[in-house]
């Protein structure tokens, strides 16, 4: 009888201490919140649970590397904005240079207001930074903004240079004069692209070998820039004479044809000290498209600036009086051409006839990208400057443009993968937090029947522990 007492009051005080345990099991989760505050409490949920917060600290840290992209993108695009203002200045000024109502002094005038924004354009590019990171100064290159959970979610950034000795860079070619053969078909491919054969019709300036001329050449090779990704221009053509100026008069016995039309002088000085060479060439500049003037040793200089072939003959003593050559006879100059690209390109004669000298390169010339017409050598100084400015302004815009859509388009990216990053971190969140947060509801009913089991097992503990006694009494 006593044994058998004992194990009852022993085996009541077993299970109040297991019920102790849960009763402080509940207490713990709801003063925590938790349910899982110790690895013992669910060993495979708690493992889980810690790689949920790795996942949701994580697409947190990412997000913030994403806003911290679009902040930089921001930064570069209002900074390219800034120096596309300034561009249009500069376009603005070479479009009025361009103009034949102003004189040197006044370019000149013109080129310093230039030579300044150039500078700031310089300085913008340089100085505009993120985080103590240049963005601008073309050092920018294959950045890798960090926008996921694994080592390899990553976007690379590439910020094209925008500084003044850059911008604008294109790959560019001033050829020599074309000679005096025309483009047969076939004769040169520029990137694999085959030009055609130059026609008559090409050139409506020249008077005489239109196919030979660089206009026409131009007409051809640009018909053909869809393929070859290769554009062309033509410079001016010039002359420019071989001895001074000598005295005399230019008639019937001392003939010189420009463009076909005869030109007429009397009493021209040595070095056309009156300018009477000069006046006479000049009053039909109209019909022959060339313009006359002197250089600083004083001998003839005739220009097109359209391009056009410039015939010169002449007869009798005309060479001698103009300076222009050393014999007497007919001479057809041609302009030289640009071609530019904004990638590397190549010239080739597949047939190795040496077809490239028909445009004045050299045989299989290979071009690329080089900084002798960026924003940096803008010089409005003259009318061929503003109009080279003009072009090469355009290119820097156009580079501008495209620098900044890719800004815009990476900002948009990256705001896409901010509300991603964020959703997948809230959907962490709430895994974890089914997890290892505490059911409320669950746990308090847990601790009102632990607490009403405490008080039941208390006093079945007293009666267990009284039943002896009075079974003692009863003997």
């Amino acid at each position: 009888m006593a044994l058998r007492l004992g194990v009852s009051s022993t085996e009541v005080q077993r299970t109040l201490s297991t019920n102790e345990r849960a009763l402080s099991d509940a207490n713990r989760h709801l003063a925590s919140g938790k349910r899982i505050d110790r690895t013992a409490d669910d060993p495979a949920g708690s493992q889980i649970a810690e790689t949920f917060t790795s996942q949701v600290k994580g697409y947190a840290r990412a997000a913030r590397n994403a806003y911290s992209g679009m902040n930089m993108a921001r930064q570069t695009d209002v900074a390219l904005a800034e120096v596309n203002n300034i561009l249009i200045h500069i376009k603005g000024l070479a479009v009025q240079a361009a103009t034949a109502t102003l004189n040197d002094s006044d370019r000149e005038i013109l080129q310093g207001g230039a030579r300044e924004m150039i500078h700031q354009i310089q300085a913008i590019a340089e100085q505009t930074d993120f985080a103590g990171t240049p963005v601008l100064d073309g050092t920018f290159i294959q950045k890798a903004i960090h926008i996921g959970m694994g080592y390899k979610e990553a976007t690379s950034v590439t910020i094209k240079d925008a500084r003044a000795s850059y911008l604008g860079r294109y790959a560019v070619h001033h050829t020599d004069d074309v000679n005096e053969e025309a483009l047969d078909r076939g004769d040169i491919h520029i990137n694999e692209a085959r030009i055609r054969a130059t026609a008559h019709v090409d050139d409506q300036l020249s008077t005489t070998l239109q196919r030979t001329s660089a206009i026409a050449k131009v007409a051809a090779i640009n018909d053909a820039t869809d393929h070859s990704n290769v554009s062309a221009f033509v410079n001016e053509t010039s002359i420019l004479g071989e001895t001074d100026i000598a005295s005399g008069d230019l008639n019937a016995a001392n003939v010189l044809e420009i463009n076909g039309v005869v030109i007429g002088a009397t009493e021209i000085q040595m070095d056309d000290a009156s300018d009477v060479l000069v006046r006479a060439i000049n009053q039909h500049t109209r019909k022959t498209g060339v313009l006359a003037t002197t250089n600083h040793q004083s001998r003839l200089v005739l220009t097109a600036e359209d391009g056009r072939n410039i015939e010169v003959k002449t007869s009798g003593a005309a060479h001698e009086i103009t300076g222009l050559f050393q014999a007497a006879g007919s001479h057809v100059q041609r302009a030289s051409i640009t071609l530019f690209s904004d990638d590397f390109f190549g010239i080739s004669d597949r047939n190795a006839l040496g077809g490239e000298a028909v445009i004045g390169v050299d045989a299989n010339e290979l071009i690329g990208a080089n900084q002798d017409d960026v924003v940096e050598t803008i010089d409005i100084s003259t009318r061929r400057g503003a109009n080279r400015a003009m072009l090469i302004v355009d290119r820097a815009m156009e580079a501008l443009l495209q620098t900044r859509a890719q800004m815009g388009g990476m900002e948009n990216r990256l705001e896409f993968t901010v509300n991603r990053l964020n959703e997948a971190s809230k959907n962490a969140y709430h895994a974890r937090s089914k997890i290892v947060d505490a059911d409320i509801i669950t746990e308090t009913a847990r601790l009102a029947r632990g607490q009403i089991l405490r008080q039941a097992f208390t006093t079945v503990l007293a009666q267990a522990n009284n039943t002896p006694n009075q079974v003692l009494q009863l003997l």
